[in-house]
């Protein structure tokens, strides 16, 4: 680029940092519309946001009448008062509060302190907090016992009698109570910033006892990271390691489950074998629970290949266990459309009757089983998805749940909320707006006693709205809508979701196209396309929120058309279409079907350069743009990929095994990116944080290895002291400003052809 037309390419670049998350988010009002409903489920209170502030707002649950949640005027008298500097009515130095003194007074937090004054800023004073500067612990329902670890042992602490005695006195190094697996993709980060974990535990409904774990890593194998520039100068470079079960391994993390009984201390262990927890425990996935009455702990136990499950009841007082419901599958069993979701799963207080999620229709569904497991009736069937079991009401034997797919001629990735009855009849739709409702988590906020829930609703091209709902469906009140004027003010284009077939000609496949603020359809534009094949998560965001700040549209305002779409391999939809790629990573979200869907989006847009095609993406993200680079060098010549997982041998056997299937020998290493090495032809730039506790950095020099083997070229940026969390995905707002500015440039110089900014520095002078 000459000297003329770097000026015009450094605004683009202050254009597209404008963009960013951090940046836009102030140019939308109630974008995101939080409620907190009050205990007795007559209101909630949410934040109102306006260009001249915020306030907090009362909504009546009968009603919908809105008012002020406190005087606002007041309380910020009182609190600049207090504190020595003006405070503002309409810019109060707090995001939440809870009402206290049965709704009389407010309690808040300001500058690390809690406050508490009466609603009318009354009275205002600072608050003692109980256990303030303590190890954090497990708190009770009512607030009164707090469960503690230190050193691996658990201890109780009893905040009205004072006493604080000891549950266990005999933890090991990796052999301790309530802990967390080492593999939680976050064991070094946490260490190295002093993040303490809340033990992993479950308080029965009546405290009467808590449910815990004794997590042994004994013999797990070791992992290493190495951190050449420590931030406090030291010039000799650091090892931290962290324990973590890779495919194939003999020896897992394994969880016993407890139950302690809090008057007197009694240890019940159950007796059923100790549960694989290579990533999470059965009680952080919610995967182990306790009755609604307390009178027994429900938990899933899954095979190794999860090709198998069972539904366990176990006695808090003998630890006996009784397998309830048992399901198989040639493919590993979900009980939730996505990995991560919480199961499906629900035991009648009498523990008579189950409502049990599976897929062996071919789609997700619900099923009403008796308390041996025996089938009952089916609840809901058809060529459509439940995605969440999100409550049910024994009294009126009613099921609520977020479902997808169901509704004719809608995108079937648009959640609803239905309910429908335990003795049978149709699903219900209570949310009929053609859109995505809900932020997940929660999709929709519930009244405590459920007659009431608060839907929020929107779509890529149609900003948030936020209703009032009786259970039935039935419209209350409107309660907030996004104002976006702002950000269309600035120029900002709506993206577009598209759909485009399959390479079989017949699937339909969705997507989404981000064009430049400034398009102009008579130019021809280089074309960039974002990856994640999952196959726990999808990439193409459904939601308004998720595309605000969305790493997509500031890469089009530099000048590109960037779009996303979900291939076979991914959820959300049947059975078939999530497993198309089970039993080999290799397709990564099978790339075959991308191919097809941007050959049909060029033919329809002419604009689309496709001579000029390059692919970017994040973790799992990061391993499909290398392998389309590796597998399509023709169509793909560009790639910048962070912190990818090259090679599934070296992830958590939780992912690997999950999605590749089970650990085979050498076979298995087809998958891994190192082995196409010597097809790359295009421009690839391999990024990684050295102090990854998610995808070791390995799985990249392993793959720098292959490549330099292979004599092929390459440029390779590794950000010291960053964690695997430098990129910015979909759900995930932070980008570290550096890696945001050298991938900018990547695509600006090798796919654009011109010559990026110099000196440019995103969240600085620019």
């Amino acid at each position: 680029m000459n000297s003329e037309r770097q000026p015009a390419m450094r605004d683009r670049y202050r254009r597209a940092e404008a963009m960013l998350h951090r940046n836009v988010k102030s140019l939308v009002f109630n974008l995101e519309t939080k409620v907190r409903w009050l205990p007795d489920s007559t209101a909630f209170w949410y934040r109102s946001e306006s260009r001249s502030g915020y306030r907090f707002m009362l909504v009546d649950a009968e009603s919908g009448h809105q008012r002020e949640a406190f005087d606002h005027r007041r309380v910020a008298r009182a609190l600049s008062m207090a504190l020595g500097r003006e405070v503002e009515p309409l810019r109060l130095p707090f995001q939440t509060f809870e009402y206290v003194a049965g709704g009389s007074r407010m309690v808040f937090g300001v500058d690390g302190a809690s406050w508490e004054c009466g609603l009318d800023g009354s009275s205002l004073r600072e608050r003692a907090v109980p256990g303030s500067g303590t190890r954090p612990g497990c708190v009770s329902p009512s607030g009164r016992y707090e469960a503690r670890v230190e050193a691996g042992n658990l201890a109780l602490v009893d905040h009205v009698e004072g006493a604080s005695p000891a549950l266990t006195g005999d933890a090991q190094a990796a052999y301790g109570y309530g802990s967390s697996p080492e593999g939680r993709n976050s064991a070094v980060t946490d260490r190295i910033g002093n993040r303490t974990v809340i033990p992993r535990l479950a308080w029965s409904p009546d405290e009467r006892y808590l449910l815990t774990h004794r997590l042994d890593e004994r013999q797990v194998g070791m992992m290493h990271l190495w951190q050449g520039s420590p931030p406090d100068g030291s010039l000799r470079p650091r090892i931290h390691s962290y324990r973590q079960a890779l495919p194939g391994d003999t020896e897992l993390p394994l969880a016993h489950l407890i139950v302690f009984e809090t008057a007197t201390g009694r240890r019940t262990d159950l007796s059923w074998e100790p549960l694989q927890s290579s990533f999470l425990t059965p009680i952080e996935l919610g995967h182990a629970w306790w009755a609604v009455g307390g009178d027994a702990v429900f938990f899933l136990h899954w095979s190794r290949d999860r090709r198998s499950v069972r539904l366990v009841s176990a006695d808090p007082v003998t630890g006996g266990c009784t397998v309830l419901v048992e399901e198989e599958s040639g493919t590993p069993i979900d009980l939730n459309a996505l990995y991560y979701g919480a199961p499906n799963v629900w035991v009648s207080g009498d523990h008579q009757e189950v409502i049990w999620y599976s897929t062996r229709s071919g789609w997700g569904h619900l099923y009403l089983l008796d308390g041996g497991g025996r089938p009952i009736r089916q609840l809901t069937g058809g060529d459509w998805l439940v995605t969440d079991l999100l409550r049910v009401h024994e009294e009126t034997r009613t099921a609520f749940f977020m479902g997808t797919g169901r509704e004719a001629s809608r995108d079937p990735y648009y959640h609803h909320l239905y309910s429908v009855g335990l003795d049978g009849g149709a699903p219900c739709l209570l949310t009929p707006e053609n859109a995505e409702h809900g932020e997940w988590p929660p999709w929709v906020d519930f009244s405590p006693d459920g007659r009431h829930f608060v839907d929020r609703f929107s779509r890529i091209d149609q900003p948030p709205r936020t209703v009032l709902r009786k259970s039935s469906g039935e419209l209350v009140a409107q309660v907030a809508e996004a104002d976006v004027s702002p950000l269309l003010a600035s120029g900002w284009r709506y993206p577009e979701r598209f759909t485009a077939k399959a390479s079989d000609g017949q699937t339909d496949l969705y997507g989404m196209i981000v064009l430049p603020h400034d398009f102009d359809p008579a130019e021809s534009y280089p074309v960039v396309e974002s990856i994640y094949p999952g196959p726990q998560a999808t990439r193409t965001p459904r939601a308004f929120t998720d595309v605000v700040g969305e790493s997509t549209c500031c890469l089009a305002d530099l000048g590109f058309v960037v779009f996303t779409v979900d291939g076979p391999g991914t959820p959300g939809r049947s059975k078939a279409f999530l497993d198309a790629q089970y039993g080999t990573a290799g397709p990564a979200g099978s790339l075959v079907d991308h191919v097809a869907v941007l050959a049909q989006l060029a033919e329809a847009r002419p604009y689309m350069d496709l001579d000029r095609v390059g692919i970017y993406g994040h973790s799992a993200g990061a391993y499909a743009a290398v392998r389309a680079m590796l597998e399509y060098p023709d169509l793909y010549r560009v790639g910048v990929a962070s912190a990818g997982n090259h090679d599934q041998a070296l992830t958590n056997v939780t992912w690997g095994e999950r999605w590749v299937g089970p650990y085979a020998g050498p076979g298995w290493d087809t998958q891994a990116n190192r082995t196409l090495a010597g097809n790359l032809r295009g421009k690839l730039l391999l990024v990684t944080g050295d102090l990854d506790d998610n995808v070791n950095p390995a799985a990249t020099l392993q793959l720098v290895d292959a490549l330099v083997d292979a004599n092929r070229d390459f440029d390779l940026l590794v950000l010291p002291n960053r964690n695997h969390d430098f990129a910015a995905t979909w759900g995930t707002w932070y980008e570290d400003p550096y890696f945001t500015r050298r991938r900018w440039d990547y695509f600006v110089e090798h796919l654009m052809g011109e010559q990026p900014p110099s000196g440019y520095q995103v969240g600085g002078l620019g």
